[in-house]
């Protein structure tokens, strides 16, 4: 971890992110409201691979043509494209606070499949039981889920699918050993999930959209490529560089509360009983693992 900068350069980007992380949910459902799921996503993808790109130029930072960095840019692609894609066909049939919900579950499910295929990761005692916690959670929800129409189960189903890959192509990253500069890495990743994109749209996107989308979904799908795959991605690196891993995972403990009470507040979003005692199960496993994380971090700094 590099010097400690500034307190306000940290609060700055930790705030926004947390604000990003918990509105891009919302913004996701919101982008659906004039568009097919996979026209919605490439034109996010398109529009951040050119916002990244323009970065790119203005820092006067270029994109790296090795063997390592184009396996970097294909693992970061399938970590972009396919949790995205699953995300955006099931966000038609689910509320944006538990699309925030599942997606506190990748962590965990990171740190699992981590313990098993990254040879050297620990996961101690506390983050096993927030583990199974979680999983419980998710195990409550579909035990009661008599509740669920089918249409609603298919939804987390495909969600779940996005949190999966999510946290396949995390681990794989992982295993590929060290990484390029942030910006690089994504805009190498945006830029072949905007083509993969292309390539897909017209074996599975449905017809071309007839109309322009309405300010509402645009401002959503401007807002999620500029702001949840360009800006998030700033200040999650800047913050991963200069505070403990435990603090930076306390944001993903933040984002499923902030997000469900944005999702009543804005979208009218409504929770039955059983969906609200799952979740809670979900978030109470996610904070028992980031509090052991945030102790790790802490006898660190008592150790140097």
């Amino acid at each position: 971890m590099e010097s400690e900068p500034p307190q306000q350069a940290i609060a700055g980007p930790y705030m926004a992110l947390v604000l990003i992380w918990s509105t891009t949910p919302l913004a996701i459902v919101l982008s659906l409201r004039d568009m097919n799921a996979l026209w919605a996503l490439a034109l996010r993808m398109l529009l951040a691979a050119l916002v990244a790109v323009a970065v790119l130029r203005v820092t006067g930072m270029r994109l790296a043509w090795t063997r390592q960095a184009l396996r970097l840019y294909g693992m970061g692609a399938v970590g972009m494209v396919l949790p995205m894609a699953f995300t955006y066909v099931g966000a038609r049939h689910v509320s944006s606070g538990l699309i925030s919900v599942l997606f506190g579950l990748a962590p965990l499910i990171v740190a699992l499949l981590a313990r098993f295929l990254v040879p050297g990761t620990l996961v101690r005692p506390l983050q096993w039981l927030g583990m199974m916690l979680g999983l419980g959670g998710l195990a409550f929800m579909f035990l009661h889920g008599e509740h669920l129409v089918r249409a609603e189960l298919m939804g987390v189903l495909w969600i779940l699918a996005g949190v999966l890959t999510y946290a396949g192509a995390t681990v794989g990253a992982k295993r590929l050993g060290p990484s390029l500069h942030p910006l690089v890495q994504t805009t190498g990743a945006l830029l072949l999930s905007s083509l993969g994109c292309l390539l897909v749209l017209p074996l599975a996107g449905g017809s071309m959209p007839s109309h322009w989308p309405g300010m509402v979904s645009m401002g959503a799908i401007v807002y999620s490529a500029c702001f949840g795959s360009i800006i998030a991605m700033m200040c999650y690196f800047h913050l991963i560089r200069h505070i403990s891993p435990g603090a930076v995972s306390l944001i993903t403990l933040l984002t499923p509360m902030i997000a469900v009470v944005l999702g009543v507040l804005v979208n009218h979003e409504r929770f039955r009983q059983e969906t609200l005692t799952g979740m809670a199960l979900i978030v109470f496993g996610l904070g028992l693992y980031s509090l052991q994380g945030w102790r790790d971090a802490r006898r660190m700094r008592l150790a140097q």
